[in-house]
């Protein structure tokens, strides 16, 4: 790392003092003593002129030995923190002209500094030397010689710092972040610069064209690092279409991203048709028209793919109607054209053009209500009596929505009917039409139903309808959030099969086939359980839009309706009849609530119930107004992309976490939480479009401004988490496993032995230095990983991207001299990391040892010399904190030939140094990927860093 060359306070010029008081300093800082360094500081920062302050600042920080480390903990940082104490402290002090003391040279110089240092630094000295200031493009000359060092995370984090985004081509910093897979940083590099964006968008979609040459571009380029396996078409317009959505860009600026999505939702159609059957050929022709469209392009490439199918005739009659130049079409097709050429072409009323002969004919339960009780209401004497009959006491109303699917970027859909069933009417709402007609009133039935507590409602998945409602038209948002008494018969269902999974045991078979069983999901799954028959789907994908409404989508739309209204007095007989302690109405908003005689407190508590039952299933009490405290191991989140260190820090605390990759769209976390039921951390933009997909208390935003240590006392405090030092190192850094393999010291000189044998041959000398072994693992077989773990999780990138890292994760210490002996590394106590077992009361790892006892055929021979003893005197005491336990699990089984879990998974024991072999007595490996801890210091450092969040109260 090149050093600052500072103009003033060089050491030819700087005082003698300031040297005086930087040795006093970094003698103090190597004891710890860091009161006493913050004293002397003091005493400097009052010894000088204020003129000459920020000078004596800048020397301090050249000349402090650690600051280019890289450490987030640093001396440097400590003289930073105390200055801007100090100023602010003595405001009154300092120059009332700070331009003079400001000069372009100096903050030049304290840019220099900041890019060498951590990020930490760039902050402190964004803020004290106003590096952010207006007229501050002069420090982009230096920004450009870090470009020149191919230092692009560097100089985009700093150019985002300094909002210098003006004085960058894309291609100079924007670009390469994207090619080496900087996403995160790439989305706050463009953040609240409209025209970065659109040029950005443009660029990348550029790339998406059959005649561009993007790995031409690479190599003409020669950004180090890039990542060619992220920059294939279809992950590029992932990434398009991901930051259009975020920055809400208009779809014109992306033609070529917008053209494949189209083509993809064609293919779809295409598998739809051939290969499910699940699509009749009504159904396909309309859908095929308004996806493709006028696109001409499109047009063209769906005949073809009609052609890969070897439906010519299919081909020709498509190419005919949308007269395709003849010169683009094959001999084969231009013969069937003249065939069928007396064929009338689709028109508005889209002819039926192939066979359905090929759908299977199966037997799907059926509308058990006379089609003339199935109402269209398209007016307002309808809907008047449409509420007339819904709104009275006692009444059950199946609810039910249907929208024509959207498979392209350009298509635009909204609720197109709106199904309300009974016992003995269905009601088909023309949402269109009664919009049209009068919104008010429209509106205004909607919050009459809705609100109403006489009527009990039914949805299945309800949610996504009310919000796909509500995105339609926003003036039924009202009318939603006032729900009451709604029952979503997917939760309610889950809850009954929880408590007694046979309760449901399907009917004899009547008629429907291991396909369509094996296909079923959704309300056509829980329909095959209730009464052994599914739904017929085949009009879930057509278009809902059109008027009038085929009378099988009449059918289809009055059944998914009255079906809840069967399902739900079928389910409500099942309890009955086995005596489940079941709410049936568990929403139910009609109950008051007992007022509470307490202090006020206790009132606000009821309150905060009673509203709860007033909202929709999806809805929940937000975490805050939960008291009982949780366990980390009882929380599971997924953490956005911006906050990937935020996730592996929680990981450390022991917290269920999903982290999702830097190239994953913002709503794969809404899908992992909608799967996995966890919650979702995140920040700024894609807060509110993922709380709107999750709901109320399922999403928290995370202030970025914080480091990722007072992040993690955010989520803690939010949530009510207890975590105790048991918890620390709970869970597997790697894979988030939180079941170890208690491994005896015995069991791992075999281990380590055999995994060598298979590594290298057969052992014949014990390896004196660690070198050695990382030699020999250098020729090692793929299948066996030879790098110290961390480089295969953690970065160095990451740990400066995020912005956040507080934490060394050095459990295979890096500091490590690969050249040292063994018996020093042994002896040297901070290379040894530490896993701790879980407190029996508490939800971390079970530990279990359980492994067979026989010989392996790898086992050492006669002429292998054996490793040194285990020296009991010299082994390190165990914590009063860890308490180990133990579980037989014959799930996890050690191979010992192998050297593998399950002869599966790994053992990745060839890591460890074999002087710790003699040290330490008892050893866990993660079930999950392989990955060996043993007892060291590094637990103590990171029960000292967490230290702010832990609970010692039973800890003695």
């Amino acid at each position: 790392m090149q050093r600052s060359n500072l103009t003033h306070a060089s050491a030819s010029s700087a005082p003698v003092e300031w040297d005086t008081w930087l040795c006093e300093a970094e003698r103090l800082w190597q004891s710890e003593a860091t009161d006493k360094v913050i004293h002397i500081l003091v005493g400097a920062f009052r010894s000088v002129s204020p003129y000459s302050l920020h000078a004596l600042v800048l020397h301090l920080l050249d000349k402090s030995q650690d600051l280019r480390r890289m450490k987030h903990s640093s001396l440097g940082l400590v003289v930073l923190k105390e200055f801007e104490r100090w100023t602010h402290m003595n405001r009154h002090s300092l120059p009332p002209d700070i331009k003079r003391v400001l000069t372009n040279d100096v903050k030049l110089q304290a840019l220099r500094l900041a890019t060498s240092a951590h990020i930490t630094i760039l902050d402190l000295l964004c803020k004290l030397y106003h590096l952010e200031a207006p007229g501050n493009e002069f420090l982009a000359s230096h920004l450009r010689v870090l470009i020149a060092r191919d230092q692009y995370k560097e100089a985009g984090v700093c150019v985002h710092r300094l909002h210098l985004q003006h004085c960058f081509k894309i291609e100079e910093i924007c670009l390469p972040l994207v090619f080496q897979d900087k996403i995160s940083l790439v989305e706050k590099y463009v953040q609240g610069y409209p025209a970065t964006q659109i040029e950005l968008i443009q660029k990348l979609d550029s790339f998406c064209t059959k005649k561009s040459n993007l790995f031409q571009v690479i190599e003409e380029l020669k950004i180090p690092g890039t990542k060619k396996e992220k920059l294939r078409p279809r992950n590029l317009s992932k990434l398009i279409l991901r930051l259009a959505k975020l920055y809400k860009l208009d779809g014109a600026l992306y033609p070529n991203t917008n053209f494949h999505k189209d083509l993809g939702a064609v293919k779809y159609l295409l598998y739809k048709k051939y290969t499910e059957l699940t699509l009749d050929a009504e159904n396909w022709d309309e859908l095929v028209v308004n996806t493709i469209r006028d696109n001409k392009e499109l047009q063209i490439e769906f005949v073809y793919l009609l052609m890969s199918y070897n439906d010519l005739p299919a081909a020709a009659k498509w190419a005919l109607y949308y007269e395709i130049d003849q010169s683009q079409l094959s001999q084969n097709v231009l013969e069937e054209i003249e065939r069928a050429k007396e064929c009338p072409p689709p028109s508005d009323e889209v002819d039926c053009w192939d066979d359905d002969t090929l759908i299977p004919q199966m037997s799907f339960y059926q509308l058990n209500l006379p089609l003339d009780d199935v109402c269209m209401v398209d007016t307002l004497d309808d809907l008047h009596a449409c509420e007339m009959h819904l709104v009275q006491e006692g009444q059950i109303v199946g609810i039910d929505m249907e929208w024509t699917p959207s498979f392209t970027a350009t298509q635009i859909t909204s609720v197109a009917v709106v199904q309300l069933a009974t016992q003995d009417r269905a009601f088909l709402l023309d949402l269109p039409a009664l919009m049209t007609l009068d919104p008010v009133k429209t509106t205004s039935f909607f919050q009459s139903f809705l609100s109403s507590t006489q009527v009990l409602k039914l949805g299945f998945g309800i949610s996504g309808d009310f919000q796909m409602l509500s995105k339609s038209y926003p003036d039924l948002k009202a009318p939603v959030a006032n729900v009451q008494r709604i029952v979503d018969l997917l939760m309610l269902s889950k809850q009954i099969l929880t408590d007694s999974p046979g309760i449901l045991s399907r009917p004899a078979d009547r008629g429907a086939g291991d396909a369509q069983v094996s296909s079923a999901k959704g309300l056509s799954e829980l329909t095959l359980q209730c009464f052994g028959l599914t739904l017929d789907k085949k009009e879930q994908l057509s278009n809902w839009e059109r008027r009038p409404l085929r009378q099988s989508q009449i059918k289809y739309a009055a059944l998914d309706a009255f079906c809840l209204l069967e399902i739900y007095s079928l389910l409500k007989d099942k309890v009955n009849e086995a005596g489940l302690q079941i709410d049936m109405e568990p929403t139910c908003a009609s109950k008051t609530p007992k007022k509470s005689k307490s202090k006020s407190k206790s009132k606000s508590k009821e309150a905060k119930k009673a509203k709860n039952k007033s909202l929709p299933q999806v809805f929940k009490i937000p975490p805050q107004a939960v008291e009982a405290m949780i366990r980390p191991g009882e929380l599971s989140v997924v953490c956005d992309t911006m906050l990937q260190g935020l996730g592996r820090q929680l990981r450390t605390c022991g917290v269920d976490v999903k982290i999702l990759e830097t190239s994953d769209d913002h709503d794969e976390a809404a899908k992992i939480a909608f799967k996995e039921k966890r919650v979702i951390l995140t920040s700024g933009t894609p807060f509110q479009t993922l709380k709107s997909q999750v709901g109320e208390g399922r999403c928290l935003a995370v202030d970025i401004t914080c480091n990722a240590k007072q992040q993690v006392a955010q989520v803690f405090k939010h949530f009510n988490v207890c975590i105790k030092q048991e918890d620390v190192f709970s869970r597997c850094q790697v894979c988030n496993s939180n079941v170890y393999i208690n491994v005896t010291n015995e069991e791992m000189r075999r281990l380590w032995l055999n995994k060598k044998a298979l590594l290298e041959g057969p052992v014949a000398e014990t390896p004196s230095t660690i070198s050695d072994t990382r030699a020999a693992s250098s020729t090692s077989p793929s299948n066996y990983p030879t790098r110290p773990i961390q480089d295969l999780v953690f970065d160095d990138d990451e740990l400066l991207l995020d912005c956040d890292e507080d934490i060394e994760f050095d459990y295979y210490h890096s500091a490590i001299d690969v050249n040292a002996p063994a018996a020093t590394i042994a002896s040297t106590q901070q290379v040894t990391p530490w896993i701790v077992d879980p407190h029996p009361a508490s939800a971390v790892p079970q530990m279990t040892s359980s492994y067979p006892q026989s010989k392996s055929p790898l086992e050492v021979s006669a002429n292998t010399p054996t490793l040194a003893p285990l020296d009991s005197a010299n082994y390190r005491k165990k914590s009063k904190y860890y308490r180990p336990q133990t579980d037989n699990n014959p799930e996890h089984k050690i191979d010992f030939e192998s050297v593998t879990i399950n002869g599966a998974i790994p053992l990745q024991v060839e890591l460890i140094p074999e002087g710790v072999l003699s040290q330490i007595e008892t050893f866990f490996c993660c079930s999950g990927c392989g990955k060996a801890f043993w007892d060291g210091t590094h637990y103590d450092r990171v029960v000292d860093q967490f230290s702010h969040v832990l609970d010692m109260s039973d800890n003695s």
